[in-house]
């Protein structure tokens, strides 16, 4: 029912499109601090600012508020942060862009983008983005997630990138004998680092498992699948976004290293029947030795509050690139994180812009980054934070070398989710038969492909 609803909101509001690029405003280039050249300050004084965001770092309201408050001293304007769940995100967003009720500003998935903006409930910022510095101000895999394949238009401003990298144990690392420089160099490296974590099956008198990754339940179980795809020469889509590649050779052969390692008993089977933040926290807890996880997660190590953790994993965490290639290639990573929307219905657009440009200066999203435990959007600051200790340096070489996502097309979101339950299925029958053959990866891929095909012909028709 969800899903028949989606497309048909999508086919309506791809029909009612009408963005335009407006005319250039200012054309100054100031690196992203605050302007308030083109808006008098002081007409905006008393306004409220609502901000919907999600689940980001252990505190999100509070930190947010936090982050907030030199800006509501500066302008006056007050903002109203208000937390959506990751769980119900798409629905809520996807509703109030279409009914033109909603909150002024809020943060969007960046692979959600697309979709959200091809419902013409969002406002296209290209004319005020040399207030922030520019495009130049970001990588540009990062900035792209800002557009529409295809079309003109800015519809979301980047506000945080997050990369997936290897988490691992060091004690658990040294018990099994596993020199830490190589232990994650390649996908043969891993394989072979897993196979020695086999033999420690305690530490410190609690039950340890090699590794552990969320299955059906994941809502971003592609962003932790199409690594493995990617390493092995494959794609979700063709070059040009109009036609799945999700059932090739080289992505069969990419989901296999993964099933294998369920299969071989690498990967505890337990972890399929929970969801990211459930295995997050079986890490945290000291029952996992090695994970794929996202910054935040290095971060709240730090913080007393998060008593999710044990106190040998706090002790014991670090961080490692994702693995090569089996080509030897350098591998990959999904590159993703969060971009600021403005809704085309909010009675305070100018004041929420304010807001947006005083979240894109470099030293907000240093101090963003710091407290919540992402990466900030934009490339000073994050080669600033990259170069603070070695498990910052990894996960700025996986942004920087190894980060990929995926075409910002209207449709992916649904072609996300048909990705999602093959890749579940698939992961649960490997659980269920001790592994599988290519015959039957290749099987569970090609009803995603056709799914997606169906998707992709629907939307673009």
């Amino acid at each position: 029912m969800r899903k028949s609803r989606i497309t048909a909101l999508t086919a309506v509001a791809l029909a009612m499109l009408s963005f335009f690029v407006a005319a250039c405003g200012s054309s100054s280039d100031n690196g992203g601090r605050s302007d308030t050249k083109t808006t008098d300050a002081a007409s905006l004084k008393g306004q409220t600012v609502t901000l919907w965001i999600m689940n980001n770092g252990p505190s999100p309201v509070k930190d947010t508020q936090s982050l907030v408050k030199p800006f509501e001293a500066q302008t006056g304007i007050r903002v109203n942060v208000q937390l959506v769940g990751w769980d119900v995100q798409q629905d809520r967003i996807r509703d109030a862009a279409v009914s033109g009720t909603g909150p002024d500003v809020t943060q969007a998935g960046t692979t959600q983008v697309p979709f959200f903006a091809a419902l013409g409930g969002f406002e296209n910022v290209g004319d005020k983005v040399s207030q922030i510095g520019g495009q130049s101000a970001y990588a540009p895999g990062i900035w792209k997630t800002s557009t529409i394949q295809g079309q003109d238009g800015t519809f979301g401003i980047p506000w945080f990138t997050e990369a997936r990298t290897i988490y691992y144990r060091k004690d658990a690392l040294r018990a099994a004998g596993v020199d830490p420089k190589t232990a994650f160099t390649s996908e043969a490296a891993l394989e072979a680092t897993l196979e020695k974590l086999k033999s420690v099956t305690k530490l410190g008198g609690e039950s340890i498992a090699p590794f552990g990754g969320p299955g059906k339940k994941a809502y971003d179980l592609v962003h932790n699948m199409m690594p493995w795809v990617w390493d092995a020469g494959g794609a979700e889509l063709n070059d040009d976004a109009t036609k799945s590649t999700i059932n090739s050779p080289q992505a069969v052969q990419g989901v296999k290293f993964a099933t294998d390692l369920v299969g071989r008993g690498l990967w505890d089977k337990s972890m399929l029947e929970r969801d990211g933040t459930q295995v997050e926290n079986e890490f945290k807890g000291g029952r996992l030795a090695v994970f794929v996880g996202g910054p935040w997660v290095l971060q709240s190590a730090k913080r007393p509050e998060d008593d999710t953790w044990s106190s040998a994993a706090r002790r014991n965490v670090a961080v490692a690139p994702m693995p090569g290639g089996t080509d030897g290639s350098k591998g990959s990573t999904f590159i993703g994180g969060s971009n600021l929307m403005v809704f085309k219905a909010s009675r305070h657009k100018d004041a929420a812009w304010a807001l947006i440009k005083y979240l894109s200066q470099d030293r907000v999203q240093t101090d963003y980054a710091n407290l919540m435990g992402m990466f900030p959007a934009r490339l000073k600051p994050q080669e600033e934070l990259g170069s603070s200790d070695p498990d910052h340096q990894a996960f700025y070489a996986a942004i920087k070398d190894q980060g990929r996502s995926y075409a910002p097309i209207a449709q992916w979101a649904q072609v996300e989710n048909a990705y999602k339950n093959a890749f579940g299925q698939i992961l649960d029958q490997s659980a269920g038969k001790g592994g599988l053959s290519d015959a039957d990866i290749q099987s569970g891929l090609d009803k995603a492909a056709k799914e997606a095909d169906g998707l992709l012909a629907q939307s673009a028709g």
